[in-house]
């Protein structure tokens, strides 16, 4: 494991953060926030300001996937784009998306499955676009 932390392209893992963590912006916000929202029984209001963690820890987890990602495909040995693409689908679908529907079906989440798909499928397209920037840069 050790070994694999000093071969990581750390520009790669550092772009694949920004892309993840871009890509979240715009799918929680322009692309499906209201959905969103209304997923979770919230309503946001033009000027709601959100405290310094709701932006940190996407920003920290995305950066935790992108160097979990950039292992894995060490570890496999993954040199191809279209394996990299398969990567990221079965981490995105095998882990995050099915932790995100696991945890959707609390009993305060409104609208679960509404939530599941909107956040299950960002986690999915992120994985595998971080895989794919990751091995694009190997």
């Amino acid at each position: 494991m050790i070994t694999a932390l000093s071969t990581i392209n750390w520009l790669a893992v550092g772009l694949a953060t920004i892309a993840s963590f871009v890509l979240g912006a715009l799918w929680f916000t322009p692309l499906f926030g209201r959905q969103w929202d209304r997923s979770l029984g919230i309503e946001r209001r033009k000027g709601d300001r959100y405290p310094l963690l709701y932006y940190v820890v996407p920003l920290v987890s995305s950066l935790l996937m992108a160097i979990a990602t950039a292992v894995l495909v060490d570890a496999i040995g993954i040199d191809g784009l279209a394996d990299a693409a398969l990567l990221g689908l079965v981490v995105g679908v095998g882990y995050s998306a099915a932790v995100t529907v696991t945890n959707a079906v609390t009993p305060v989440t409104p609208h679960p499955l509404m939530f599941a798909l909107i956040t299950g499928s960002y986690h999915v397209v992120g994985a595998v676009a971080s895989a794919i920037i990751i091995v694009a840069m190997r």
